[in-house]
């Protein structure tokens, strides 16, 4: 990788940390305890029916 994309991508992530961290600055009640374990929660179900779906769909493939 040239010397170029390397600087390229350190300056893109300094800008991606720097966002998140003006972000969690701002509005700190976001990443409370409660509101990520809502979110790990509805994660988790909707990762299940994706399962489910590709599931499905191989099966319906193979036949």
């Amino acid at each position: 990788m040239s010397k170029f994309y390397q600087l390229l991508a350190l300056l893109s992530s300094v800008v991606v940390i720097w966002i998140l961290y003006r972000t969690i600055r701002a509005q700190p009640e976001q990443f409370s305890r409660e509101n990520l374990s809502k979110s790990f929660s509805t994660m988790a179900i909707l990762a299940l029916l994706l399962i489910g779906f590709v599931a499905f769909l191989v099966f319906m493939v193979r036949q």
